[in-house]
């Protein structure tokens, strides 16, 4: 009833605000740790994590790496990363000799000058380049999950380490 008297009929409305500033007041700290905590996860994921640039190129920590080695370096800390990337390696080579080889027999065609072997080697080399193309296409899908796997197993290492730390 007093307080009905004091702010007349806004009553609900001030007690939702009063209760408001409360929680903000009680709450902050606990948020403002979590942002600081988030803030370490996001710098932490911006150095470690990788992105791929192409077949054998990758940015990390916003520099530019190149070469076999170290992608093999990266993927060293996840087994099913590195799995992957082997596999769609030997699939990437495969389908590359694959079409080396329709187009090697297209060129002998063409310079032998023997109209049914060019005919021939002309749905040979068609052949050769869709399943070139096909394998290439499974190497970059495998390409993207092995990164993808990589970095996860990243970020779990990263709650290892955080729970490393508040073990001790």
């Amino acid at each position: 009833m007093v307080i009905r008297f004091i702010f007349g009929s806004r009553c609900r409305f001030t007690a939702c605000c009063a209760a408001m500033a409360m929680w903000g007041w009680a709450v902050q700290p606990v948020l403002a740790q979590q942002g600081a905590d988030f803030g370490k996860a996001r710098r932490w994921y911006d150095r470690e994590t990788i992105h791929m640039k192409g077949a054998s190129a990758y940015v990390k920590d916003n520099r530019l790496y190149y070469g076999r080695n170290n992608l093999r370096r990266e993927f060293s800390i996840s087994p099913g990363g590195m799995q992957l990337y082997l596999r769609s390696r030997k699939n990437r080579t495969v389908g590359t000799v694959i079409s080396f080889a329709g187009a090697l027999g297209s060129v002998t065609a063409l310079i032998n000058g023997d109209r049914r072997l060019i005919r021939t080697f002309f749905w040979v080399g068609l052949g050769t380049g869709a399943a070139s193309g096909l394998l290439t296409m499974q190497a970059n899908n495998q390409l993207g999950e092995a990164v993808w796997l990589r970095n996860r197993d990243a970020l779990l290492l990263l709650e290892d380490d955080r729970a490393d730390r508040q073990g001790r």
